[in-house]
């Protein structure tokens, strides 16, 4: 049995980390460079107004004082920085000045080291270490594992008037990610995961600002129960790569072959964190993506028939036959515009927080050492600046083949950029587009629109109660 020296929980922040500067507080604001926004004295008001709703928050600041903005949070200074070329500097240009910021502490408890979370020098190295299995000329294998697995969990809802689209998004997406990159079925671990996950978000993201990370030995049930969740999904974590062992199967090419094929040059401590930030990255975050993207179909009948469309036009699926990634691509103009929109829209990474090492100009704005700086996916791709009635889900203004190319970069980003640009997008396109067209090629499916549920990634509240419809067409 492998034994592990640590859980990510109680282990420190690494100290080959670059060192983070004081914070800039509130007492000291009259020395810094004066920015638009709230008055200072009122940061104890503005930290409850942030914690209860953070995305409408930040829409607001943006909103009432533009682009760049100045606000004090647990009398903390922290700067939002919402232009297109704002986040290209932060995340690209000068993304060396910058470490993960407020949240990312937090995720660390849960995830530890794991590619999400982890810094510089060990971030690029792991980076590095798991793209293979990511390459493209893996994506074929995988889209036949996915096609198998959605026909296989669809095909259940056969004869049933309704499924809670919510928890079945986070299934499918878990099976996905556990046989295709962990070579394991997850059906043992669904209801755990789902459990202690849903306690994990909500405590990272509720208990981001600084200066609460004190009550996390305490006796208070609230943060028992986060040290409980992180702790269950890390056991979950280790006994998946238990297993795995076990099987004498480590030298397969999956991800977690991969890992384990390099115990000599990175400890165990690290593949279980990036099998926990897997689950995480790799099926909760795609599963809200769907789950969004078919409850605003529900609300527009014409793009939900143009998606069924497509889908019923796909050779492969006339022919029922696995598709290559390249043929489920070119298959899936539409339904990729309704990802992209979704996307934009509802992003399920909805906040990226940063904390400046040096002073640096951000966008013409000076930004201290030791700020907090917030760029946002939830703020930059509502802004009418970049998009015409932002707050309306429109996927066909991503027919417009020279729309994307013409935003300028920073404008989109859902997936981030720079070195930090998601490893697994492709992966994810293509389960979710595989998901779309299948199940828009056997079902029609009418929701109420879901409220948002912001917490570590942006949700929809509730199970999302899902009428569905066996589509006479299919059978044809």
């Amino acid at each position: 049995m492998t034994t592990y020296a640590n859980r990510a929980f109680d282990t420190p922040r690494p100290a080959e980390y670059p060192g983070i500067p004081a914070p800039i507080f509130r007492r000291n604001w009259r020395t810094q460079p004066e920015l638009p926004g709230p008055n200072p004295l009122l940061s104890d008001w503005l930290t409850l107004t942030f914690i209860r709703n953070t995305p409408q928050f930040l829409s607001k600041m943006q909103k009432r004082y533009g682009n760049t903005c100045a606000f004090y949070l647990s009398r903390r200074l922290f700067i939002g920085v919402f232009s297109a070329e704002a986040v290209h500097q932060v995340t690209v240009a000068q993304q060396h000045n910058f470490v993960k910021g407020v949240g990312f502490a937090r995720m660390r408890k849960v995830l530890g080291e794991g590619l999400l979370t982890n810094e510089e020098p060990i971030h690029l190295n792991h980076r590095r270490l798991m793209q293979p299995p990511f390459h493209h000329g893996n994506l074929d294998s995988y889209v036949a594992i996915m096609h198998k697995l959605v026909n296989e969990h669809i095909n259940k809802w056969d004869g049933k008037s309704s499924v809670n689209l919510a928890p079945e998004m986070m299934t499918i997406t878990l099976e996905i990610v556990s046989q295709c990159l962990f070579g394991l079925e997850s059906s043992k671990y669904t209801a755990q995961i789902a459990h202690s996950m849903e306690i994990a978000i909500d405590r990272i993201e509720r208990t981001m600002l600084p200066g609460l990370e004190r009550f996390d030995k305490s006796a208070l049930s609230y943060f028992v129960a986060f040290e409980e969740a992180a702790n269950q999904l890390a056991d979950i974590a280790e006994e998946i790569i238990q297993t795995r062992i076990a099987s004498n199967t480590t030298h397969s090419d999956d991800l977690l072959g991969i890992l384990l094929q390099m115990r000599d040059h990175i400890s165990m401590e690290h593949i279980r964190d990036e099998v926990l930030t897997l689950i995480l990255s790799g099926h909760e975050t795609t599963a809200n993506v769907l789950t969004w993207a078919f409850s605003y179909m529900s609300n527009n009948p014409q793009a939900a028939a143009d998606l069924a469309q497509e889908a019923d036009q796909a050779q492969w699926i006339k022919e029922k036959r696995v598709p290559t990634f390249a043929e489920l691509e070119a298959s899936s103009t539409f339904a990729t515009a309704v990802l992209n929109e979704t996307l934009r829209l509802a992003p399920p990474v909805w906040v990226s927080p940063r904390i400046a090492l040096k002073d640096c100009v951000i966008d013409g704005t000076q930004v201290p050492a030791g700020a907090h700086v917030l760029i946002s996916q939830f703020v930059t791709q509502r802004l009418d600046t970049y998009f015409t009635q932002p707050n309306t889900w429109n996927p066909y203004r991503w027919m417009d083949p020279h729309f994307e190319s013409s935003l300028p970069r920073g404008a989109y980003f859902p997936f981030l950029a720079g070195s930090r640009k998601c490893l697994g997008e492709s992966f994810a396109l293509a389960e979710s587009r595989l998901i779309l067209l299948l199940v828009a090629h056997k079902f029609h499916t009418s929701n109420t629109m879901p409220k948002a549920q912001p917490r570590t990634t942006y949700r929809a509240k509730g199970v999302v109660p899902t009428a569905i419809k066996a589509r006479s067409k299919a059978y044809e």
